[in-house]
């Protein structure tokens, strides 16, 4: 029997969860005719679907070689973290001289609604949410021109970062993470939130050597 798409994920966000959590390996060769029968949906939601996912750099359309999803590499996943890492802890001091009472509330919402979610065991809900937390927060800095830059860079590391063998941090430690980084920002402290962010993106992903785990 066809699986389908679970009732309110639409086709580009069922294709996006496989591809970054690896249920979807990277290499697979996806056809719009077996993903809109297994999603039971239209070849055009699934063209319109992979057109976007190749936007974002999670699947390489190749025309009449099909559509492959894209290969983990260690070391672009380093220069993307890097990038990742310029970018939002710059942003920190602007952050903080523009940040409003309600931005601040909001993201508080946002990390209770990632820590109900770990307390579920819903990984993909807390990835989620962790990618509105950064991409909210980043918005505040007014550099909205960056903001897709920055959009692209936190779904390859989260899709580096859950690919990586070692990873074992529970998702309650995950969702906790953020809380310094929300300590900072009600202090309206540019410095301390720069610091907070550069500390939570340095040990996203840990050495293997170390035997440490990801968050």
């Amino acid at each position: 029997m066809a699986a389908r798409k679970p009732p309110g994920r639409t086709v580009l966000s069922e294709l996006r969860r496989r591809i970054v959590l690896n249920e979807t390996a990277p290499g697979s060769v996806l056809t719009e005719l077996g993903l809109a029968t297994e999603l039971a949906c239209s070849q055009a939601a699934v063209r319109e679907a992979l057109l976007r996912l190749d936007a974002e750099g999670l699947v390489r359309r190749a025309g009449r070689q099909g559509t492959a999803v894209t290969d983990l590499d260690a070391d672009t996943a380093t220069e993307i973290l890097d990038l990742r890492r310029r970018i939002e802890v710059r942003a920190a001091r602007r952050i903080a001289r523009r940040v409003g009472g309600g931005d601040i509330a909001r993201l508080m919402e946002q990390a209770a609604d990632m820590a109900a979610a770990a307390a579920e065991g819903d990984l993909w809900a807390v990835v989620e949410q962790d990618i509105a937390f950064h991409l909210a927060l980043f918005r505040i800095s007014g550099l909205d021109a960056m903001a897709p830059i920055l959009a692209r860079c936190i779904l390859h590391t989260q899709r580096f970062k859950l690919w990586a063998p070692w990873h074992q941090r529970p998702l309650a430690v995950t969702a906790h993470r953020h809380a310094p980084i929300l300590v900072a920002l009600e202090a309206r402290d540019g410095a301390a939130l720069a610091r907070e962010l550069g500390i939570h993106l340095d040990t996203m992903v840990e050495s293997h050597q170390a035997g440490s785990a990801v968050a």
